[in-house]
Order: C-alpha cells, then sequence, then structure tokens
C-alpha cells in the first residue's frame, strides 16, 4: 500500500512540473506594444513582420530580394 501511495504522489509531481513547465513556455503578455507611428494604417511594409511601420526596424528590410 506504501509503495502504491509513492507512486501516485510521484505522478502528481511530475503532472504539476509538467502543467507548471507548460504555463511558464507561454507567453502571457502581448509583445505588441506599437506606438501610433508604427501602425498598420500607414508607412513602409516591414517584410520581416508582414506589417507596415515607420521603416525604422533595424532588423527589418522593406525592399523585396
Amino acid at each position: 500500500m506504501l509503495k502504491i501511495v509513492g507512486v501516485a504522489v510521484g505522478l502528481v509531481l511530475a503532472l504539476l512540473g509538467t502543467l507548471r513547465e507548460l504555463f511558464a513556455s507561454v507567453d502571457a503578455e502581448s509583445n505588441d506594444d506599437r506606438q501610433l507611428h508604427d501602425s498598420d494604417l500607414s508607412g513602409e511594409l516591414n517584410h520581416r513582420t508582414g506589417r507596415l511601420d515607420s521603416g525604422t526596424d533595424p532588423y527589418g528590410w522593406y525592399d523585396r530580394d
């Protein structure tokens, strides 16, 4: 009986650890903190993000290769 309880506790702890890792890996915050000058309403097409912006993204590219 003691072995069964030990295995059950181990399984519950493993499940809780897995759930903790799963929820920790989910990005809960929205990284879309764009300003008005970076809106999708005007600007140049940033091919890296697929959105319009002000053309100031240092990692983006604005012309087709």
